[in-house]
């Protein structure tokens, strides 16, 4: 078992006779857990459990709360952070909120970012990694660009300061160890805004297809609905040459018609599932609805 603690102190007009709202309080506590279990799971998966307890120890003046970060071991391999289990637990809220070997913690590489975009990531020798930023760069351990990039973590991070919102509470500080502080402000808060995950594309495949015509669209932008024979999807029709034959009325529609189509169907992970959508890029063949049965002539008997 793993075991460190982490002192958070809440500074401010609001709180300076040693009491502070509890609906204020219990959430970033909560937070905080969430946090440490994200963290956990990013940096050591399922093999180690860890769980965040509050010691019962509150000081008048800024109000301070001091909580114990325990690490149990589920199987019997090694913590990769550090190689012994027997530190893990510090190690672990080091990375999180202070300096470990010269480096900055999560919570500084938050507030010195500000919500923007790092230009570049350098590898270096020694394992950490340059984060550059036009002409400034910091570094930090790999392990917290792991976190940094993980979206449950900064969630939780955003939640653990939220309550800087509040009018007359200033500031938390972050206490992994006796020489290690990381202090948040109100003008740092808008930096732990945590991302909206981005698209990322799974799919984008091109078949060959036959559709029925539920209902098609002369304006520019709107999609045409088309039936496969089990499912009605709107497409975009991107065949120009097509579009204009039908706009010159060159191409007559009915009840029944089939389009054969070269179509192009992609698929986007999005923040609440999967978007699909297909693109018509060329309509290889207009077949009109039969109007007569099709009987096949053979040719005649030689005398």
């Amino acid at each position: 078992m793993s075991r460190a603690t982490l002192k958070v102190a809440f500074d401010g007009p609001a709180i300076h006779d040693g009491t502070m709202d509890v609906r204020d309080l219990a959430p970033s506590l909560l937070a905080i857990g969430q946090l440490c279990e994200e963290a956990n799971r990013v940096l050591n998966g399922e093999r180690i459990q860890a769980t965040v307890l509050v010691r019962a120890d509150f000081r008048k003046g800024s109000f301070e709360v001091n909580l114990d970060l325990v690490q149990s071991l589920i199987s019997q391999m090694r913590s990769f952070l550090v190689g012994e289990d027997a530190t893990a637990a510090a190690n672990l809220l080091a990375l999180l909120s202070g300096a470990t070997g010269g480096t900055v913690g999560l919570f500084g590489v938050i507030k010195w970012l500000r919500g923007r975009r790092p230009k570049r990531l350098v590898a270096l020798e020694n394992g950490r990694v340059r984060l550059e930023l036009d002409d400034l760069s910091i570094e930090t351990a790999r392990e917290v660009i792991e976190l940094y990039r993980d979206l449950d973590v900064r969630k939780a991070a955003a939640s653990v300061i939220r309550p800087l919102e509040k009018s007359g509470i200033d500031t938390i500080a972050l206490t992994p160890a006796p020489d290690s502080r990381e202090v948040i402000t109100k003008e740092d808060a808008a930096s732990f805004l945590a991302p909206e995950p981005e698209e990322e594309q799974i799919i984008q495949e091109e078949k060959k297809a036959a559709f029925t015509i539920v209902s098609i669209s002369f304006k520019d932008g709107n999609k045409w609905r088309l039936f496969d024979g089990q499912n009605t999807i709107n497409v975009t029709m991107a065949d120009e040459a097509f579009i204009a034959r039908v706009n010159q009325n060159d191409v007559v529609f009915a009840k029944g018609d089939i389009l054969v189509c070269r179509v192009l169907m992609e698929q986007w992970r999005i923040k609440d599932g999967l978007r699909t959508e297909y693109t018509v890029l060329e309509v290889v063949e207009h077949r009109s609805a039969a109007r007569q049965l099709p009987l096949q002539f053979d040719s005649p008997d030689p005398e």
